[in-house]
C-alpha cells in the first residue's frame, strides 16, 4: 500500500486519516477493482487510528463490517478512523471512507486487544 497521511500516523496514538493506494494486486495475476481497494483500505482502520501503543499490546481484527452507500471512483481510498477499547479488552475501529468523490460510507471493525505476553 502507498500511504498518505492527512492526521496522525503509525506512532501517534489516536484518530487518523490516511490517503491509501494498492501497489500491487491482492491476490497475484488477478486485476485490482475499485471494491477491492476500499476493502483492503477499511481493514486499516485500526492500524491508522491505535487507540494504545502497539509494542505493549496485540490487536486482534475479528470482523470488519463495510457499507457503501454508492460505488467507489478512483485509484485512492481515504480512511478517518477513531478506535476505542475498554479496559476488558472490547475494541471498536469506526472509519468513514472516501474516494475522489468524497465520503462513500463506513467501514467498523471489531477488536480484540491485550497486553503483550
Amino acid at each position: 500500500m502507498e500511504m498518505r497521511f492527512a492526521e496522525g500516523g503509525f506512532t501517534e496514538p489516536g484518530p487518523g486519516a490516511c490517503w491509501m493506494r494498492m501497489r500491487v494486486p491482492l491476490v497475484e495475476g488477478e486485476p485490482v477493482g475499485a471494491l477491492d481497494r476500499v476493502l483492503v483500505a477499511a481493514d486499516s482502520g485500526n492500524g491508522i487510528s491505535a487507540a494504545v501503543d502497539f509494542g505493549r499490546y496485540v490487536f486482534v481484527n475479528s470482523d470488519l463490517t463495510v457499507h457503501l452507500h454508492r460505488h467507489p471512483a478512483g485509484e485512492w481510498v481515504g480512511v478517518q478512523a477513531r478506535t476505542s477499547v475498554d479496559p476488558a479488552g472490547i475494541g471498536l475501529a469506526d472509519s468513514v471512507l472516501h474516494d475522489e468523490k468524497g465520503p462513500l460510507g463506513r467501514g467498523a471493525q471489531s477488536l480484540f486487544v491485550a497486553p503483550r505476553a
